[in-house]
């Protein structure tokens, strides 16, 4: 409505596309199409148009897909009426019901149901000569129903997948608008900083100006003083003849009460519509304000999204956060040096306000003293005189004390929009920590993980669902089956329904037990991926200290391999039961068709059952090597559970290693020692044996008997390989000493680096947890300067409004003098042509300075409010946040110097 009235059509057009509702009306129940009719502009009306068309097509939309939505769950009802389990002495389904039977959609239909619409359209031809085969239809019933159900959960499952991968490009696009938002809002501020800083110099200027001004009017108010009371003295000499006073009394009147009256009039009805629209204008913005905060969270926000891309929001906001810093720290450098960064201190800013305070204080007193000449000329007159002239000081006093109404209310009407520009500060200062603070926002969808395991859980119970479902039709088709096989070898009735009872039980029963395998086979993975997982987890707590975590960890991931395989296994199943599932659908459809096209003789019933019992065979067995792989992956899970334990228990403590170590150690000091002991005894034998060959030597020189000689041989003999023995024996123990120190050496230069590698992610982490402190303590700095500079932002707009109210008050002055000057300066011109024609041309100037300055003013108030509703709409260029940049860095230095 702002943009509208001031026929602005650019920000028409950015807030139309921006999605803004042109419907919304105001305090007086007008819209923007009013506004832009008012204004008169073309462009504006036909944006307007375009939107409340669009609007409207899109309100149809949505009625009709609302009344689609409440119109297609009423139709199944039917069906699932007819599909009720209860309902067992139904009649046979006719040809016109099993269409009725069938999905809804063609596209999420299945082979399943096509097969099962096969079997109900063929069936009743066959079922129509034995009505009294209830059984048959309630068997037919359920798989219909069941198939129903099948294909409806594969249907939800569908739509639940859609909905995801749409709620995921959905938050794609959220997050991209609401960056290229942020960087809009950032970039408007510090363009409307920027404005507020021209418009404050230029309102200094201004008051300089004015300061000059009022010293001029308050020169010609002393002349005006001085005449006024001259043309008094006058007045009061004239009134003592009679037509003289009625010409006075009808020439005040008609000069002065009139005049007078109608332009307070004038101003009173301008300054109140002024007034009003201002009200309107703030109400629009804090309904725009609260319409945006109710409606964001709502599109900005979708949980389920949002979940599987926290981690890659969080390092895109870090990154983010890395380019501001940079940018920050590249403007930190060249700011200040440049010639636009050129910043006034406080104390220079100070010494203005103190004294426009004092123009302003010096304003109201001669307003006060310009005020009050009227009041005297009432009082000084006789009461002897005449009706007509008392009436008429009577009305100059009530014009006079108007006049003061005037003064209060337009006071009051100024500190109204001082409220307003305060309104308004507040709500850029509200965007900017909206801005700041939408990081902190996304933290809150970490709490909805809860949803998405719910949502998984529900799939996968409707997952099970359905294979529980499959292997109810798959053994109900078996039992029909064998009730078609025993009617054509010629059963009868009863043995047939007795036949199908027990099949039903038994099936009932075979259901129960594989349910069951099931579901211990998937507890049992269960506990064996949990006891995985502690080993795991236990694992990468040894892995700082133990020698064998890289072993340990390969050990993990082979069992994490194996219950893969496990898995794998149990899909593979899985699937082969439901490609058996399929054949048998298949075998039985062209059975029953065979059945229901042609008369089969005996022969061929018999080569018919011999079929079935082959394929009755060839499924138990199919069902043998099932129940083999079940249990040979049970084994399989039993063992990786006892390999775990057993792992688990040779787990080895540091201390318990330690020991071991030590232990080592001495082994192989007592081991080297050993050795040495073996050498001194091998050189001592050494010894001994040359001593023996020296008595040898001497006993040869003498006679020595054959048999000595020959005992005395075996005996060195025997002597030497033992101890050639000793030596080998002793060499090997040497070497496996040497392995074993190796290895241990070895073990601790593995420890080491271990230690070494995690001393340096501790160091690491140390540093990233350093780093993080530093930019959440940056974060917190940055914050508290862009309060400090909303707070400067609330200050100058605080000034700008006392220099407004002093421009309304030099205004106000200056429309009181020329209306004092206007009715008492008729009898000075008779006198002084001159000085009245000088006194009227410098009334004119300032009365035509007055109205560029109320111009200027009314241009820098619209400019003021379109660069606000660009910051509401998030738009700021470059020149924004240089000196919003540049405000944060004088707060700094302001506070380092204090």
């Amino acid at each position: 409505m702002l943009a509208c009235e001031n026929g602005s059509v650019e920000t028409v057009e950015v807030l139309i596309h921006a999605g803004a509702r042109v419907g919304m009306v105001d305090a007086r129940g007008q819209d923007a199409a009013r506004y832009g009719l008012a204004t008169g502009n073309a462009l504006i009306q036909h944006y307007l148009q375009d939107a409340s068309q669009r609007h409207s097509w899109a309100s149809e939309e949505e009625s009709a897909e609302r009344t689609s939505q409440t119109a297609s769950p009423s139709q199944p009802l039917p069906s699932e009426r007819n599909g009720t389990p209860r309902k067992r002495k139904a009649p046979p389904p006719p040809s016109g019901t099993s269409s009725q039977h069938t999905p809804r959609s063609p596209e999420h239909s299945s082979p399943s149901t096509e097969r099962s619409s096969r079997i109900v359209t063929t069936k009743p031809a066959r079922a129509r000569p034995a009505p009294a085969d209830t059984e048959d239809r309630e068997a037919y019933e359920e798989i219909v129903r069941l198939r129903q159900e099948r294909a409806r959960f594969l249907q939800k499952i569908k739509g639940l997948e859609q909905q995801q991968e749409k709620q995921k490009q959905e938050r794609l696009e959220l997050e991209e608008d609401s960056l290229r938002s942020m960087e809009k809002q950032i970039k408007e501020l510090q363009q409307q900083l920027a404005d507020s800083e021209g418009e404050k110099e230029h309102l200094g200027k201004e008051v300089e100006v004015l300061r000059s001004r009022l010293s001029l009017l308050e020169n010609e108010k002393e002349n005006t003083s001085y005449d006024i009371d001259t043309l008094q003295d006058e007045e009061g000499d004239l009134l003592e003849f009679p037509g003289a006073e009625l010409l006075l009394s009808k020439k005040t009147l008609s000069l002065s009460t009139e005049e007078l009256l109608a332009t307070l009039q004038g101003e009173v009805q301008s300054l109140t519509m002024q007034n009003q629209e201002l009200l309107e204008k703030i109400q629009i913005l804090e309904n725009y304000e609260k319409d945006e905060s109710d409606v964001g969270p709502a599109e900005d926000f979708v949980p389920i999204a949002l979940y599987n891309s926290l981690k890659s929001e969080f390092d895109q906001l870090r990154e983010q956060h890395a380019e501001a810093q940079a940018a920050l720290q590249a403007l930190e450098g060249s700011g200040p040096h440049g010639p636009s960064c050129e910043l006034v201190p406080v104390e220079a800013y100070k010494q203005p306000k103190a004294e426009y305070e004092a123009q302003i204080q010096t304003l109201e007193e001669a307003l006060q003293r310009s005020n009050t000449p009227a009041e005297p000329e009432g009082e000084g007159r006789e009461p002897g005189q005449a009706g007509l002239p008392a009436e008429g000081s009577s009305r100059g006093g009530g014009a006079g004390d108007a006049a003061v109404e005037e003064l209060t209310r337009m006071l009051a009407e100024t500190q109204e929009k001082h409220e307003a520009a305060v309104a308004e500060v507040q709500l850029l200062r509200e965007q900017i920590q909206l801005g700041i603070l939408s990081v902190e926002e996304q933290e809150a969808a970490e709490s909805s993980g809860s949803e998405l395991e719910t949502v998984r859980a529900a799939l996968q119970k409707a997952q099970e669902a359905l294979l529980e479902r499959d292997q109810r039709v798959k053994d109900l088709e078996g039992r029909l089956d064998a009730q078609e096989e025993a009617a054509s070898r010629g059963c009868s009735a009863e043995e047939t329904r007795a036949a199908l009872s027990v099949s039903l039980g038994e099936a009932a029963a075979e259901k129960a037990e594989l349910l069951e395998r099931c579901r211990q086979a998937e507890a049992e993975a269960e506990q064996l991926r949990r006891s995985v997982e502690e080993g795991a987890g236990e694992l990468q707590r040894a892995m700082g200290h133990l020698s064998e975590s890289q072993r340990l960890e390969e050990e993990n991931r082979q069992l994490h391999e194996q219950l893969e395989e496990l898995r794998g296994q149990y899909e593979e199943v899985q699937a082969q039961l439901r490609e058996d599932q399929d054949k048998k659908e298949e075998e039985l459809n062209a059975l029953k068709e065979q059945l229901a096209s042609e008369s089969i003789s005996r022969q061929e019933q018999e080569e018919t059952a011999g079929a079935l019992g082959g394929l009755l065979a060839e499924s138990n067995k199919k069902l043998l090597e099932l129940e083999e792989r079940h249990s040979a992956a049970q084994r399989e899970a039993r063992e990786l559970q006892q390999a775990a334990e057993r792992y688990r228990r040779e787990w080895v403590p540091p201390a318990e290693h330690a020991r071991a170590k030590e232990a080592l150690e001495g082994s192989l000091r007592e081991l080297k020692s050993r050795a040495q002991q073996l050498e001194q005894e091998l050189a001592a034998k050494a010894q001994e044996a040359s001593r023996l060959q020296g008595e040898l030597a001497s006993t040869r020189e003498g006679t020595v008997p054959r048999e000595e000689h020959e005992q005395l041989r075996c005996n060195l003999q025997a002597e030497a390989s033992a101890l050639s023995l000793k030596l080998s024996d002793l060499e090997r123990k040497h070497e496996k000493t040497c392995t074993e120190v190796f290895q241990v050496q070895r073990e601790a230069l593995f420890m080491k680096s271990e230690k070494h590698a995690a001393e340096a992610q501790l160091a690491a982490a140390e540093k990233q947890l350093q780093s993080l402190r530093a930019e959440s303590g940056r974060i917190q700095e940055l914050h508290g300067h862009i309060e400090d500079s909303a707070k400067l932002v609330k200050e100058k707009d605080r000034k700008i409004t006392e220099l407004s109210k002093e421009v309304f008050k030099l205004k106000e002055a200056l429309n009181s003098l020329s209306e004092l000057s206007g009715p008492e300066g008729a009898p000075q011109k008779q006198q002084n042509p001159q000085e009245v024609a000088k006194l009227q041309g410098t009334i004119k100037a300032l009365e035509q300075q007055l109205a560029e300055m109320e111009t200027h003013h009314r241009k820098v108030v619209s400019l003021y409010r379109s660069h606000l509703l660009c910051a509401i709409q998030g738009h700021m260029d470059e020149d924004v946040q240089r000196l919003l940049y540049q405000i944060l860095m004088m707060q700094r230095l302001q506070e380092q110097g204090r």
